[in-house]
């Protein structure tokens, strides 16, 4: 007599936690490869380009694999907690993103703030960066990007912060345009035009600015935009028994956000190849050289921060 399978959880989905390590793999792998190179260990030879610019050289990509995932999560959590996206609470939405954001935060700008006043090399905030002061606004206020596209990078382990930076601004108005937008196609209609100004805000948008091209707001929240929308429409869809047992296995959400991911992948591959064939020639000063040895330093951080925001 056959037993019947225990019910599942849930809380997690296996195709999103895939995607999260595919994310971590690829952030992890850029910056071990940006600090071999620095080190001048030839550690890629004889292996096809191919291979070792889908290894080592997207880390990028797995930035935008954590956008999506947060998107979808985000939307998916809303529409199961408030059953519709008009239905909302910003000061509940604020208070769930607070509680998630606020102690790792917090904690990450206290000891940055201890190593920079201790003057430990690769810690300290440069004058010209707007010191620590500066800094601190920055990252409470959610535009290390703009700062250090203006003034130049900051230490690798204030450098991560960037991509939070893009990811709080998108979900500091997301309550309120669903609460506004959320009962027609308005909502679906203003996604996609996230979509559509990405590939400007990496580009175009840039006006010639290196930093702003890979840390513009823009140029990350089209890949929100896409989990947003990959969650809007696997919840309208009408699930046939067959769809259900997918759902629960995560194979849905696993199989249309690497669509997404595709294509948003295939609108950045300008940026993407510049960047690549600037580092592959060596053109980091030995500022920027630090900063890669900085990164590689901080990988850990640096997803274990991705992780924690792509979570709701």
């Amino acid at each position: 007599m056959d037993q019947e399978a225990p019910a599942r959880s849930w809380s997690r989905v296996d195709g999103i936690d895939l995607l999260r390590g595919l994310a971590i793999f690829f952030v992890l792998m850029n910056h071990v490869n940006m600090q071999l190179l620095f080190a001048h260990v030839p550690y890629t030879r004889g292996l096809p380009k191919q291979v070792v610019a889908t290894l080592v050289w997207n880390g990028q990509q797995g930035v935008q694999i954590f956008f999506a995932v947060s998107g979808f999560l985000i939307t998916t959590t809303s529409l199961r907690r408030w059953k519709s996206l008009a239905q909302v609470s910003a000061a509940d939405f604020y208070r769930l993103r607070f509680a998630r954001i606020a102690p790792l935060l917090m904690a990450l700008l206290a000891v940055l703030s201890v190593l920079h006043l201790a003057h430990v090399e690769h810690f300290v905030v440069k004058p010209e960066s707007g010191g620590l002061g500066r800094a601190l606004v920055a990252a409470l206020t959610f535009h290390v990007n703009l700062l250090e596209a203006r003034r130049g990078y900051l230490p690798g382990s204030w450098d991560i912060l960037w991509s939070l930076s893009v990811e709080e601004t998108f979900y500091f108005a997301f309550p309120w345009v669903c609460r506004w937008l959320g009962r027609g196609r308005l909502m679906i209609a203003l996604l996609l035009v996230f979509v559509a100004l990405g590939p400007f805000g990496r580009a175009a948008l840039t006006h010639g600015n290196p930093v702003w091209r890979e840390y513009s707001y823009l140029g990350g929240m089209d890949a929100i935009a896409m989990g947003c929308l990959t969650a809007i429409a696997l919840n309208r869809q009408k699930l046939s028994r067959v769809a259900v047992v997918a759902g629960r296995r995560g194979w849905d959400a696993t199989a249309v956000l690497p669509v997404a991911l595709a294509h948003r992948g295939g609108l950045a591959a300008g940026a993407h190849g510049a960047i690549h064939e600037r580092n592959q020639r060596g053109s980091f000063n030995a500022d920027r050289g630090g900063r890669a040895n900085r990164m590689a330093e901080s990988a850990g951080s640096y997803a274990a921060i991705a992780c924690r925001a792509a979570e709701l």
